[in-house]
């Protein structure tokens, strides 16, 4: 549903999201995923994107002031980040116009965990969780309608989404608070898979695909939306397939496991850089990283080799082209703070 429909949100974010016809059509009409690429470290945040012919910079000054900076989630062509240097703000951007919009809050902290547009409000909100204790968190929304924060009716749940360790402050974690959206709900993995209803405001827990085997290694996991269904894509140790398992009923929760994608690219075609060392292709697969699916394409992220786009169902394999940024280096130690994100532009 294009947003463009929606007056009273278009009088709030005018400015946010920019003239469409600002010359960058060819890139919006692609069928092929479009790429965010992000730098939180380590002086200030640096935002950028990637079609399959170049890399586009966005170049807001105010970037610079943003001292420790993490990634959240995208929505509709906006990004959501958050930073607590200079102060606790969460920073929407629109890459493309290059324009952005600010919040604080919510008063009593927490982390954003969710970026969504409501679609009977017509509004974009951001979802933040709280610990209280253990097995306790506590949710409230931000409503860019009438910029303010409230809980939700039922705000407490015993879980929270999965996080990851962060460099913002020794021996924190970061939040993973950029969900699979589909069927108007947000959804995470957390082992089985956590889901927020945008309309009911209500969470529950459902099943993952599979059952991981008690002490089963995998090397990468990750829930997406592709074409409006659930994708779960699990890479295990043993040899490298990815199993990629699509959502074909919502009702139901019914889970098909439809694509095996190869992954013993050809070492000739697709080389390691110069410099990596490695023994086994069980080394190698730890490099991978899944950026996401669009339009049933899977994009992958291999430190030390480049990014892939697979296309599910063919086994073709294309390289994207990325530009040498004095950054990459930090692409290959810091997860948490440098990555990639499937981009759509509204």
């Amino acid at each position: 549903m294009a947003i463009q429909c929606y007056p009273k949100f278009l009088h709030r974010f005018k400015k946010l999201i920019g003239d469409r016809n600002n010359g960058d059509d060819d890139i919006q009409s692609r069928d092929t995923p479009m790429i965010l690429r992000y730098f939180c470290c380590p002086d200030y945040l640096r935002i950028s994107v990637i079609d399959w012919k170049s890399e586009k910079e966005c170049k807001l000054s105010v970037l610079k002031t943003l001292k420790r900076a993490y990634f959240v989630g995208c929505c509709n062509g906006l990004a959501l980040f958050t930073s607590d240097n200079p102060s606790r703000v969460h920073i929407v951007v629109n890459p493309l116009s290059c324009n952005m919009a600010t919040i604080y809050g919510p008063f009593k902290g927490g982390d954003p965990c969710g970026f969504f547009f409501h679609p009977s409000a017509k509004e974009y909100r951001i979802l933040n969780v709280r610990k209280i204790e253990k097995d306790k968190y506590e949710y409230h929304v931000y409503l860019f309608g009438t910029n303010k924060w409230r809980k939700i009716p039922d705000p407490y749940f015993k879980y929270e989404p999965t996080r990851h360790w962060s460099r913002r402050k020794k021996g924190q974690k970061t939040v993973n608070g950029n969900p699979a959206i589909v069927n108007d709900a947000l959804h995470w993995d957390i082992g089985a898979i956590m889901v927020f209803d945008m309309i009911s405001e209500e969470f529950t827990l459902r099943s993952a695909p599979f059952k991981e085997t008690k002490g089963r290694k995998y090397v990468t996991r990750h829930l997406s939306a592709n074409e409006d269904r659930l994708c779960y894509c699990h890479l295990g140790c043993e040899e490298p397939l990815m199993d990629v398992w699509i959502m074909e009923d919502y009702e139901k929760w019914c889970w098909v496991k439809k694509y095996v994608v190869d992954l013993d690219f050809d070492m000739n075609m697709y080389p390691m850089e110069s410099d990596f060392r490695f023994t086994t292709l069980s080394e190698i697969m730890g490099y991978v990283t899944i950026v996401g699916t669009h339009n049933n394409e899977l994009v992958l992220f291999w430190k030390r080799r480049g990014m892939f786009s697979c296309r599910l169902g063919f086994n073709t394999v294309k390289k994207i082209p990325l530009r040498k940024s004095e950054m990459d280096w930090h692409m290959h130690e810091f997860n948490w703070l440098c990555g990639f994100e499937i981009y759509s532009a509204i």
